[in-house]
């Protein structure tokens, strides 16, 4: 047989499955899985996973496509800012990080020393794109 016919029958097949498992639910779907000698809640769980990891791929990515990405940075206004406004921004991130748990700020054991050090970490944020030009944290879905 050749090795078009063999892929042209393995497609029909394939499609054929796919045909009968979509018109299934429930019950009849996992009896119909389990036949075949698959587990649905091991499909799901192993679902679950792909779809994670897919999302934290695409997260990642995007902020790789983000930091590869050549913009200046409109730090100027940022580090105009009184000291007081500073650390207040300071303060909002320290927050959203503690609540979040989706970052750390692990530079120099959480301790900022002086306005400069102040100055540092704030370009970094407005450069990692936590926050805008004003200081106002962007909105993360």
């Amino acid at each position: 047989m050749s090795d078009d016919r063999n892929l042209q029958l393995k497609l029909q097949l394939l499609d054929e499955i796919w045909e009968e498992i979509s018109s299934l639910k429930g019950k009849e779907l996992d009896d119909y899985l389990a036949s075949i000698g698959l587990a649905p809640d091991r499909m799901l769980h192993d679902y679950g996973k792909a779809l994670d990891a897919a999302t934290k791929r695409a997260r990642f990515e995007e902020a790789r496509r983000q930091v590869r990405e050549p913009k200046a940075a409109d730090s100027g206004k940022l580090l105009s800012f009184d000291l007081a406004r500073k650390r207040q921004i300071q303060a909002t991130i320290k927050d959203y990080a503690d609540k979040t748990k989706e970052m750390t700020i692990a530079a120099r054991n959480h301790k900022i020393d002086d306005e400069k050090d102040l100055d540092v970490f704030l370009e970094a944020c407005l450069r990692l794109g936590l926050i805008d030009s004003q200081g106002n944290l962007k909105k993360y879905e």
